[in-house]
């Protein structure tokens, strides 16, 4: 592993070979978000978006999607309950080009303001020749980092993806054909809150397909709209909870790809009209690095 701490955003190429340093190499599989359940899925807006923004798949009618849920680990066989941090990838079509995804996870902000302090995050974490207490320390001692151990300390593992809220920490920017322009962040919330049967196999994707089974698992679309101060090139700082919040639509579950999405890229940087990236550096580092890392695990599936 790299001993050297990174102390400028690494390429694309070495940012995943850091990644496959730090875990190993597990051939075809994603280098984050390695174990995953893809499904097929529609989404329905209910038109609430329509002031907001001319993008079709806020406004448009009911559309196919495809959503993927996983656990964060790089390795495929590391058990999910000793890593609280899960995914939650839905992509719409887009007839015109390529396909717009929002990438969430289940923790409100994102750990790091900038891609390289991201990068010596996973380096830190990912050290096993000191005791996890010390690596705490570290983070504790870097400016950019400090806030991290504390960020830990409240994350739970969930006990069903059906039942946790995700968010997209990244802003985007909503226009109008007429010119306006509207900060916004998006979060999943489950549409149900309680179930009648009780489900415990430990199992998260089983646990999915079971709820599947015993009626409609859906989520809603939420976009909390920012004011003129909140920051849009910060993913690790949190808008007031004072912010409007408007529900856009919901989407529904509806089964299991038989390729699980695992060739499916889920870029959260493409733009289409009424729908562009904010300043975020940090959501601008993710599409060429996961492209790297799907160019990777292409070659090797097409090679083995």
């Amino acid at each position: 592993m790299e001993s050297n701490p990174v102390s400028k955003s690494p390429s694309p190429e070495e940012a995943v070979t850091i990644i496959e340093d730090i875990a190993g190499r597990h051939p075809g599989f994603r280098r984050a978000h390695a174990k995953g359940i893809g499904l097929h899925a529609q989404f329905t807006p209910n038109g609430n978006a329509e002031p907001f923004t001319e993008a079709a798949f806020l406004r448009g009618g009911t559309a196919e999607v495809i959503v993927r849920f996983s656990h964060s680990a790089p390795m495929p066989d590391q058990s999910e309950r000793l890593v609280p941090i899960k995914g939650m990838a839905v992509q719409f079509s887009n007839p015109s080009g390529e396909p717009v995804s929002l990438v969430m996870a289940n923790a409100p902000i994102f750990p790091t303001k900038t891609p390289e302090a991201f990068m010596r995050l996973i380096q830190v974490l990912g050290r096993r020749d000191i005791p996890f207490k010390e690596r705490l320390g570290i983070l504790k001692d870097d400016t950019e980092l400090h806030t991290v151990p504390a960020l830990l300390k409240q994350l739970k593992t969930p006990s069903s993806f059906a039942m946790t809220q995700f968010w997209a920490l990244h802003a985007y920017i909503l226009s109008t054909e007429q010119g306006t322009r509207q900060p916004a962040r998006f979060t999943w919330i489950p549409a149900r809150t309680e179930w009648t049967l009780p489900f415990a196999t430990g199992d998260m994707e089983l646990d999915l397909l079971e709820r599947m089974a015993d009626g409609p698992v859906q989520f809603r679309l939420l976009m909390t709209l920012a004011a003129l101060d909140d920051p849009t090139d910060d993913p690790s700082a949190a808008w007031p909870d004072e912010r409007p919040v408007i529900d856009v639509g919901v989407l529904t579950l509806q089964e299991r790809r038989t390729d699980n999405a695992e060739d499916v890229k889920f870029d959260p940087t493409v733009e289409v009209p009424g729908f562009s990236c904010s300043d975020d550096p940090v959501l601008h580092y993710r599409a060429p690095v996961y492209a790297e890392s799907f160019r990777r695990r292409t070659a090797e599936r097409e090679d083995g």
